[in-house]
């Protein structure tokens, strides 16, 4: 890019030297490069609400952006989640996106740009720009759960740039999928649009899978102001897939039986499937008062529809038999949360401060009920003959039949200060009143309420001793109050809210501009875990107490101009402190490893830019050993896969491929976290090809 500048002669110049020319005017080039997409990630408001320098935040964020979303041709959340570090997956009941971190199962700690998501379904990632998880507990700017951390969405918003972009992706094991992504602007930049959009109709390495998916997400940026925006957004997404939750569990290890096989009904897409639907709305206001004071303002409203039609096995393994029982789960869910944040720079002496205020208010409405019947078929064990199943007779009485309702408000304040170049100090807490009722429409009536105070601290200390390197350490507190846990106790409305407690140490350091290195020592504990009463099934003590001590590695960054790196490595050890539970061979839980938590994991994907647009890839993901639940009777066994890559970018068009478990190991990715007898396979050797197109 060439510009001209003229100079002009002062009046004191001009008496001793002639008035430039237009020929003899100074030519300054200015050589302008595109950034390119890099898996380095430096800012990001999960762990503070406001944009902040990772490494100046006191606890451990890992972010997934898009570029290794779209080079890993990563199909759902949990395949972008492989990527972190100290985090694995459960089969979340074949229904939704659910995890284990750092030994915690996060089952409603799912939000989207800061806003509680926690209906149980699984996302879309055509309108993901990245995927941040902070681990440990949050609450201090999240209000409730965020036991072992969160999982924060941030979406593709309207933009000044035009984006014009479609897609598709095909698999060797039945996927396919289109996605396209379009945004303008008017000529004056003060009205952006965007629209993202995804279809799939795809089948995979099990038998009988399908998977039928449409999302759309419009959004829309106006100016009013040079200091006010308001953006609007939606988003609707169906999806209705089998319900398959794996293989049953046999002498404590996954039943050896070929990786394909279901364990179901012959008619499952009519019998046997998991279909939601979800639609949800936000407008977010932003107004700046002054260069120190800002207001940020969200209302957010969701509707959500579960129909859950699935099987369930006993197995008999002195027979070698499966009893498959019949469930039909419907929930009806709606709510919205209104966040109003205002961020204030104080500037006291030579200490600066950044403060958060903010309130948050929330109402939820959720109706489930369950119906189910027991013993529909009987299969082989070794060698499943599947069958046609009936739908669930009419008059089937319903074993679940609640409505609950919640009521959130939330007051929280966060300082963030610098108390010289070298300190800095991030402090917090949060207030929450969350009140419960749930109404109970079966025979037992047996209506629950409950209200929850709670404060939730947090503090961390940074010390740089360089720019480039950050020594921290931090306390944080957060609360789970009994949510949608009424159904398992009838006394649930008398139990106070599980307690965690995170201590975490750590050192963050930028090792050049480009790449950077994290590493953390962690001890997570909860107590207040519910625990059967020994003396009545039909109660809970509340004496539960679990920790988890661990380390995590961490790498994101390019190691040399043309070689980019995503790499990770956690030690945990986890365990379950105390508990009057028994399992089923009537040993206690004291002592037991948590469930679906490795004691080693790593996770890396190396990328190599080539000449000409073109580049390679290589990876592996590898978990040792971990089990199914928290009886520990069922070992999923330890793996390593390789995966590769190779792909073309060009500024109109990308093309990708990636190659999948290379060996073709056979191994488990997932379990219930709960139960023994959903053991999710991993997929075999698998192509995946991706492309996409710019107008």
């Amino acid at each position: 890019m060439a510009v001209s500048c003229a100079v002009f002669a002062s009046p004191a110049m001009a008496e001793t030297s002639s008035t430039p020319t237009e020929s003899s005017l100074p030519t300054i080039v200015v050589n302008a490069k595109k950034a390119e997409p890099s898996y380095q990630v430096k800012v990001s408001s999960t762990a503070t609400k406001t944009a902040a320098q990772l490494h100046d935040v006191p606890q451990t964020v890992s972010v997934v952006n898009k570029t290794v979303m779209r080079d890993q041709n990563a199909a759902s959340v949990q395949d972008a989640l492989i990527n972190v570090p100290g985090l694995s997956a459960s089969v979340g009941d074949g229904q939704r996106d659910q995890t284990v971190i750092r030994g915690f199962l996060n089952i409603t700690d799912q939000f989207v740009d800061g806003v509680r998501d926690d209906a149980l379904y699984f996302r879309d990632l055509s309108n993901i720009e990245q995927i941040e998880v902070l681990k440990g507990p949050a609450a201090v700017v999240y209000g409730r759960g965020s036991a072992g951390g969160i999982v924060n969405r941030v979406t593709k918003k309207p933009s000044a740039n035009p984006v014009e972009e479609v897609g598709v992706t095909f698999g060797s094991r039945g996927q396919k999928r289109g996605e396209f992504d379009l945004g303008t602007t008017t000529s004056d930049k003060d009205m952006q649009f965007r629209l993202t959009g995804a279809v799939e109709s795809s089948s995979s390495f099990r038998d009988g899978y399908f998977l039928d998916r449409q999302a759309i997400a419009p959004s829309a940026l106006f100016k009013i102001s040079p200091d006010t925006t308001v953006m609007v957004q939606a988003d609707y997404l169906h999806d209705k897939r089998l319900a398959d939750q794996g293989v049953p569990s046999y002498h404590g290890r996954p039943v050896d039986v070929p990786i394909k096989t279901y364990y179901g009904a012959a008619n499952g897409r009519d019998r046997a499937y998991v279909e939601s639907e979800v639609l949800s709305s936000a407008i977010t206001v932003d107004h700046r008062f002054s260069d120190t004071l800002k207001l940020h303002s969200v209302l957010r409203a969701y509707d959500y529809s579960l129909d859950r039609n699935y099987t369930t096995p006993t197995v008999n393994e002195k027979t070698a038999k499966v009893a498959i029982a019949e469930t039909k789960r419907v929930r009806d869910e709606k709510g919205v949360y209104l966040q109003n944040e205002l961020s204030q720079i104080l500037n006291w002496g030579s200490v600066k401060h950044e403060i958060l205020y903010g309130l948050e208010v929330g109402h939820q409405d959720k109706s489930e009920r369950l119906y189910t019947v027991k013993n529909v078929a009987t299969y082989n064990l070794f060698a499943p003959v599947l069958v046609d199943l009936p739908p669930i007779p009419h008059n089937t009485p319903a074993s679940n039949d609640n409505k609950s309702q919640f009521d959130i408000y939330g007051l929280y304040l966060q300082d963030f200060v610098t108390i010289t170049p070298e300190w800095k100090l991030l402090a917090g807490a949060r207030f929450d009143r969350i009140e419960q009722n749930r109404d109970d429409r079966t025979k037992a009536n047996l209506d629950l309420d409950r209200t929850d105070n709670t404060v939730s601290p947090r503090i961390g200390l940074v010390y740089q001793p360089i720019e480039a390197v950050s020594l921290y350490a931090s306390y944080s507190k957060s609360y789970q109050p009994i949510a949608d846990a009424f159904t398992f106790y009838a006394n649930s409305d008398q139990l106070k809210p599980t307690e965690t407690k995170n201590k975490e140490v750590g050192v963050k350091w930028d090792l050049t501009q480009q790449a950077s290195l994290t590493t953390s020592l962690f001890e997570m504990s909860q107590t207040n875990i519910q625990n059967q009463d020994p003396l009545n099934p039909l109660l809970a003590v509340p004496i539960g107490e679990q920790r988890t001590r661990g380390l995590e590695l961490s790498f994101t960054g390019k190691i040399a101009p043309q070689w980019d790196v995503l790499a990770g490595y956690s030690y945990m050890k986890s365990e379950i402190l105390s508990s009057t539970a028994k399992t089923s061979t009537g040993k206690s839980f004291n002592g037991n490893e948590a469930s679906l938590t490795p004691r080693n994991s790593f996770n890396l994907w190396i990328k190599h830019k080539l000449d000409d647009g073109f580049y390679v890839a290589a990876g592996a993901k590898a978990e040792s050993s971990r089990f199914a639940s928290a009886d520990d009777l069922t070992t999923l066994p330890g793996y390593g896969v390789m995966n590769l890559g190779a792909g073309y970018e060009s500024a109109k068009f990308d093309i990708n491929a990636t190659l999948q478990n290379v060996l073709n190991r056979k191994y488990f990715v997932a379990g219930h976290s709960g139960a023994n007898d959903y053991n999710l396979p991993g997929a075999p050797v698998t192509l995946t090809v991706g492309a996409r197109y710019r107008f």
